[in-house]
């Protein structure tokens, strides 16, 4: 049965270091997958040794096995801090246990050589195991904390199985040792090996999928949220609106003669216009505000919480500082802004409010741009 589980394991690993390594292959840039593709390739090593040399191996063969692991978890470990971008630490801790690994080889040459020899090892193992755990543990990302926790679940069972290890070779061996030590043996042997490497392409992929889902959000010139974004905000928004009936505000803003900024100074000085008034709004605005670029030179400002006249004053100091922040030598830089608001209306909708708004923008156009109108829900008509 042990040695079922231990060929199992083996192909496993040869299984994954062959995947690992043509994922290393693909991205050569992610150093993540470089050290869990040399990790499985050092685990790959040992799998090599346990099929062709001859059982029960001699005290050197297990300590060269053993210090093999016990490097594999230090370049996991500077692997996975590579990821979380936290506990350097921990992974400079873990190579200094594999060398301590490599220095215990010299025992298999003297009388401790044998139980104690790996009773040490074991030792090693388990708290570079710990690390590992602490590794994953400490990031803070969200996107990824689902297969950290599982990580750090697998890492323990781990640890478990190492002090098992470590008890064995010290005890006298009863039924109940030999029941335990199997049963990690299991545990290690089949689960670890095979749900380990899948976890952490999950983390990965996870981080992937989230950094993938925001930049679809983003607008890729201004940073701000794109029309999806703010469909998406304004939803929630609304949804809390019909909840709690608390006012929130929502301006359109274009940029007044855009066009003709563009074509005397070239596209390249109207991505700085752009820029410049994003970045304005950004400062502006509060933490829980939304800001997003809606298509060309309009932006959507979203007010949550906040009543039409407190929207108003702020968008006239965002107006004032764009126009302040005109470059030497060209036209004054003004922005054209509508703006309106709930205020305790029940049942309106994302549609009406964008509508409003944008009459209220056009207003400003109409009497001259470079100004702020407030949307009247009253009259039906622009102030």
């Amino acid at each position: 049965m042990e040695a079922i589980i231990h060929y199992v394991e083996d192909l496993q690993f040869a299984c994954f270091a062959f995947v690992f390594s043509i994922m290393a292959l693909q991205s050569r840039r992610d150093r993540t997958i470089r050290f869990v593709c040399c990790s499985y390739l050092l685990a790959t090593l040992v799998s090599v040794i346990d099929v062709t040399l001859p059982h029960p191996y001699s005290p050197l063969t297990n300590a060269g096995i053993l210090t093999v692991l016990s490097l594999r978890y230090a370049v996991l470990a500077a692997g996975l801090v590579y990821f979380t971008r936290n506990s350097e630490w921990a992974s400079k801790i873990s190579f200094v246990l594999a060398g301590v690994a490599l220095l215990l080889t010299g025992l298999s040459f003297t009388a401790l050589a044998g139980p104690r020899q790996l009773a040490i090892y074991y030792f090693v193992l388990a708290w570079q195991q710990a690390l590992l755990v602490v590794v994953v543990m400490r990031s803070s990302e969200s996107s990824t904390r689902i297969p950290r926790v599982l990580l750090a679940f697998l890492f323990l069972l781990s640890v478990g199985y190492r002090l098992n290890q470590l008890h064995f070779v010290l005890s006298a061996k009863t039924a109940h040792d030999i029941w335990l030590r199997n049963l990690g043996l299991f545990v290690n042997g089949t689960v670890l090996s095979g749900v380990l490497p899948f976890t952490v392409v999950w983390m990965m992929n996870a981080r992937d999928h989230a950094n993938l889902l925001q930049q679809s959000l983003l607008d890729p010139l201004t940073g701000l949220l794109n029309r999806r974004g703010l469909n998406e905000a304004a939803d929630r928004e609304l949804k809390r609106y019909s909840r709690s009936q608390q006012e929130f505000a929502l301006a359109v803003a274009d940029i007044d003669h855009f066009k003709k900024l563009n074509d005397q100074h070239g596209h390249a000085f109207g991505d700085e216009v752009l820029v410049d008034f994003s970045v304005i709004c950004q400062t502006e605005l509060r933490s829980y505000d939304v800001s997003a670029r809606s298509g060309g030179e309009e932006f959507m400002l979203l007010f949550p919480l906040t009543s039409l006249d407190a929207a108003t004053t702020v968008l006239e100091r965002i107006r004032k500082r764009f126009e302040a922040n005109t470059p030497l030598g060209s036209d004054p830089n003004t922005v054209s802004i509508g703006v309106t608001s709930t205020r305790g209306r029940s049942g309106v909708t994302w549609a009406q409010l964008q509508k409003e708004a944008d009459k209220a923008m056009y207003q400003a156009k109409h009497l001259g741009r470079n100004q702020t109108i407030v949307y009247d829900a009253a009259s039906e008509t622009a102030l």
